[in-house]
């Protein structure tokens, strides 16, 4: 059900409903005029056929129909729209593990999308975690196209057990260049303060390393998501 409305073009529609909707307005305007200048005959007592009552309530419900019709079209156009901007979700990253054999870590392959970069790595724990920096802006602006800013900073190993995590080995990688970069210091620091932006914050998704798979990583409204391959 999700793929199908995804497919459906929300633009198509509403296209579609605008013009029926307009030709529905212009089939109203004909009623109202004829009837109109029927009634100015009559008032005028010159000679006229009457359009019939029947008729006339005939018309007038197809044309209502034709208009509701349409102006359905239209509301399902707005609908799927709004629903595909708030569950768009980018591609911003892939990660390939392989178990490494006799240890509690996996050897990771991680592709990044932009800046491009392509790595390896060695993670220990049980789980691998990605780490991204994310400008999340007020919700009616993605109504206009707009997509969270973010940068996927680190990879670290994650050990299910909290205690784990200051007695086992430890793993921890940087994925930019420059971590310390002023504009997100200072978009933590007073981003929230910035028009249009709703918050500024930090995100992380993690997986198993128990397993040899390849997952994806995505960027949507809410932040980071991590989906196996497949």
């Amino acid at each position: 059900m999700e793929n199908l409305l995804h497919a459906i073009k929300p633009d198509y529609l509403i296209y579609a409903g605008v013009i029926g909707l307009f030709l529905g307005c212009v089939f109203l305007l004909i009623y109202l005029y004829r009837r109109i200048r029927w009634l100015m005959r009559v008032i005028a007592r010159k000679t006229t056929d009457s359009p019939g009552a029947l008729r006339s309530l005939r018309n007038l419900i197809l044309i209502a129909l034709w208009g509701s019709g349409f102006g359905m079209l239209l509301f399902m156009g707005f609908f799927l729209g709004t629903y595909h901007v708030f569950t768009y979700e980018k591609p911003v990253a892939e990660v390939v593990v392989e178990p490494v054999s006799g240890e509690r870590a996996g050897r990771l392959t991680v592709v990044v999308f932009s800046p491009a970069m392509m790595r390896q790595y060695v993670v220990y724990g049980d789980q691998w975690t990605i780490e991204a920096d994310i400008v999340k802006w007020d919700n009616w602006l993605y109504l206009l196209g707009l997509e969270n800013r973010y940068r996927i900073t680190r990879l670290r190993g994650r050990y299910i057990k909290a205690e784990e995590e200051t007695s086992q080995k430890q793993s921890v990688y940087s994925l930019v260049k420059d971590e310390t970069h002023p504009l997100w210091k200072y978009l933590y620091d007073y981003g929230e303060w910035f028009p249009l932006v709703n918050t500024v914050y930090g995100n992380a998704v993690f997986q198993s390393l128990a397993n040899a798979k390849q997952y994806q990583i995505f960027i949507g409204t809410t932040g980071l998501l991590a989906r196996e391959k497949r």
